[in-house]
């Protein structure tokens, strides 16, 4: 048997059918996410602009004899990457001129420094922790 008559017995015509549907409805939502795509890629470009207009409406907001609040100097952390290289380094000081990174996280739990992970990593990403193997950094 050939043909028509096989495509037929075989339940193609569903089959084909069902293969188009799904080739289909995969275009639409391939469509409708390049076309929103925009929109996801402003969001990502923007929030810094966001970041720092609602920064400065919240600094608006406080008086200058109110005390700095803790969740504005985790925020501002990072701000001024010198002044976070220089307190890092001269907590790290004691434990000489090559350390071991857990003892650098453990060195910003003690001194109660914000998101030590991530300033950390961030030194790490920019150079300003070089590796010299086995978990040993020293500073640039």
């Amino acid at each position: 048997m050939y043909g028509l008559e096989a495509i037929s017995l075989h339940n193609g015509w569903a089959m084909a059918v069902a293969g188009a549907l799904i080739v289909f409805s995969g275009l639409v939502i391939l469509s409708t996410v390049i076309s929103q795509l925009h929109k996801v890629l402003d969001f990502f470009d923007n929030r810094i602009n966001r970041y720092k207009a609602k920064s400065a409406k919240i600094s608006s907001e406080d008086s200058s004899d109110q005390p700095e609040s803790k969740p504005d100097r985790e925020n501002r952390f990072l701000d001024d990457l010198d002044r976070v290289v220089d307190r890092y380094k001269t907590a790290s000081e004691p434990m000489g001129d090559t350390f071991a990174l857990t003892e650098l996280y453990r060195l910003a739990r003690e001194m109660d420094a914000p998101h030590p992970h991530l300033t950390i990593s961030y030194l790490k990403q920019h150079n300003f922790l070089v590796p010299l193997g086995d978990g040993i950094f020293s500073w640039r």
